[in-house]
């Protein structure tokens, strides 16, 4: 979409500059925006809430908020879009000019200045930024915390976008991790009493090997412990064998599978389409994959069957010198009386000897490994504190800033960890269905330990910790540690993402009140100020005047307008005069519906439609005239 080139401000921000709706309510409706504060006025059902809804979602920027805002938008757009389009043209604060398209129930097509289609996705690759807010969603904002936060995050965009990618990131590979513990810790607990069995088989052993005398007990006691360790012997050589016939089996499987998923995904229409030299290319590319791979295929097969045919002599081998052995040992004990009496008992012990100290030996094993995944998974949550930390001092800074600007009508505060909701819900949820009255329980904890100290008590089994901050006695406080125990619980506390908590406050006398406790008007006095700050993207807003007194409008929103449209773009559908008036419009769009349709009836200046803005917003020209009368102005 071209517009004017006087549209183009010297500022480098977002900007939009038109739109163009084809087919639906708004059919052949084409505006202009101008840098500074554009107002939209109309009577009611003329389609000025549909043009800025039809604006959000062609920039794929649908409201986050409650659900019924999410759905009563998508409705405005699916009923007046119909099988229509909407092309925005948009520029980016980096100068360059695009026009996005997209019908409804579609994707949208970005084109470049030239109208050639690009791979750009607004929103994956965000190269324009706006901020949308239709009626009732800035009353939203000051009821919800969390929209307040996404409200503050705003300002710092850019690093707050990165370090959540990097937190996110760095969560899945602690929750990896845990697991990893977890499977590492049951392991050792299945090897820890089979390797606790060693000193007192050792101490057996030692007693038969005492019992042997004479110049044949060293040889003697070899013997048992070569006889125990044969069957070992034959079992590691067999399964190699079973190993890598089954390593042979999956890769001829594997190879199976992948063609045939492969092939899947290249349809007969794909090649007769229009896109058929594409696909053509595509199955090339993955036909020469597959022959390569496929060319190997004979090399693995015959390395396997190289390597069974030599383990298979092997393994005969192993028989005969085993065969040998075991006569040899068998001579060796028929030559003493005494150790034929206790040969199958010191066998039974020598074998189980062998398993245990194989179980002690891979315990050992697993431990090294716990140690150092330990290390590395403390290391990891050392690194999620501090980007938390980093986070939160990014938030602290902004809240700062707006107390600054906004002083003294509005204050903003924020409370590092502060929601402590999902750390309770992740208790309540461990201890659900255990039989304990567990919400006092998890309600003095959530007050008294972070999740990383409840963590520490589960890992340490602190039984007096946890009773002395929950006021339980023992046999509860060892029951909740039991029950938070299980599925790896504790780690996950380490992780669990408390919010920082916002508070914004409007001044009311000489106290300030937290904005969720506030009236309707109060709320939207309170974030309105806050949206109208500077700011690189475009702010449009659906009737920012709802629930405000004029006054108000009049002594704060107009002063703010008049101070943000000089560094930003102002898109407002209003019924207020006192905005496009007092504000000294760019551009006011007017538009009209004959019940069928809506169309733009002018658009221009405030003083190029004055005498729209007097009928529309003030009740025409006579009311103008008896205010006038009545009040001396």
């Amino acid at each position: 979409m071209n517009a004017r080139e006087e549209i183009v401000p010297a500022y480098g921000n977002h900007i939009l500059l038109g739109a163009e709706f084809s087919g639906g309510f708004l059919e052949g409706g084409k505006l202009e925006f101008l840098p500074g504060l554009n107002c939209v006025i109309g009577g009611r059902g003329t389609g000025k809430t549909t043009i800025l809804e039809f604006i959000r979602y062609t920039l794929g920027l649908m409201p986050e908020l409650q659900r019924n805002s999410r759905s009563r938008a998508h409705s405005v757009v699916q009923n007046n879009l119909a099988n229509g389009r909407v092309k925005l043209g948009i520029q980016t604060a980096h100068g360059m000019r695009y026009t996005a398209d997209r019908p409804w129930n579609d994707e949208c097509q970005v084109l470049n200045e030239r109208g050639e289609i690009t791979t750009i996705s607004l929103d994956r690759d965000r190269i324009f930024k706006a901020d949308i807010y239709s009626q009732n969603e800035i009353e939203q904002i000051a009821t919800d915390t969390g929209f307040q936060l996404k409200l503050i995050d705003q300002f710092e965009e850019e690093s707050i976008r990165r370090i959540n990618g990097d937190i996110s990131k760095l969560m899945r590979d602690i929750n990896h991790s845990a697991g990893e513990l977890l499977q590492i810790n049951r392991q050792m607990q299945d090897l820890a009493e089979t390797a606790s069995e060693l000193a007192a088989i050792e101490e057996k052993l030692k007693g038969f090997e005492q019992l042997s005398d004479g110049p044949d007990a060293e040889a003697i006691n070899a013997a048992h412990a070569h006889k125990a360790l044969r069957d070992r012997e034959s079992q590691s050589l067999n399964a190699l064998q079973t190993e890598i016939d089954a390593f042979s089996s999956r890769y001829q499987k594997g190879m199976s599978a992948l063609m045939q998923k492969l092939n899947a995904h290249f349809n007969p229409e794909y090649l007769e389409g229009p896109n058929e030299a594409v696909f053509e290319a595509a199955s090339s590319h993955v036909q020469y994959m597959l022959d390569e791979m496929i060319k190997n295929l004979p090399i693995i097969e015959e390395l396997c069957q190289i390597a069974g045919t030599e383990l298979s002599q092997l393994d005969e081998e192993l028989k005969l010198r085993h065969g040998k052995q075991e006569q040899e040992y068998r001579d060796m004990v028929e030559r003493s009386q005494e150790e034929q009496g206790r040969a199958a008992e010191r066998n039974q012990i020598q074998k189980r000897h062998l398993e245990v100290t194989e179980a002690r030996r891979q315990f050992e094993e697993l431990k090294k490994q716990q140690a150092e995944l330990s290390e590395t998974h403390r290391t990891m949550t050392s690194k999620l504190s501090d980007l938390r930390d980093e986070r939160f001092l990014l938030r602290r800074k902004v809240a700062d800033r707006l107390t600054n600007q906004l002083d003294p009508m509005i204050r903003v505060t924020i409370t590092q960890s502060g929601n402590r909701q999902a750390f309770a819900d992740l208790l309540s949820e461990g201890l659900k269905g255990s039989g304990l009255r567990y919400a006092s329980i998890v309600d003095k904890v959530v007050q008294n330990l972070s999740p990383e100290e409840v963590s520490t008590i589960i890992h340490r089994r602190d039984v007096k910790r946890l009773s002395d901050v929950a006021g339980l006695d023992e046999i509860r406080s060892a029951r909740v540690i039991d029950l938070l125990s299980d599925n790896g619980f504790a780690n996950r506390l380490e992780v669990v993402e408390l919010d920082d908590l916002p508070r914004i406050e409007l001044q009311d006398g000489e106290k300030y009140k937290d904005a969720t406790a506030l009236s309707t008007g109060q709320r939207c006095t309170t974030i309105l100020p806050i949206l109208l700050l500077e700011s690189d993207r475009p702010l449009l807003i659906d009737q920012p005047e709802d629930n405000l007194d004029n006054a108000f409008i009049f002594d704060t929103i107009v002063k703010s307008i008049k101070k943000a449209k000089a560094t930003r773009q102002l898109i407002f559908v209003t019924h207020n005069p006192n905005i496009p008036v007092l504000g000294e419009a760019e551009r006011v769009f007017v538009l009209s519906s004959d019940g069928r349709r809506g169309r733009i009836q002018c658009a221009g200046s405030v003083d190029e439609v004055k005498g729209e803005i007097e009928t529309l917003l003030e009740g025409g020209r006579e009311a103008f005239l008896q205010r006038k009368e009545r009040y001396g102005h």
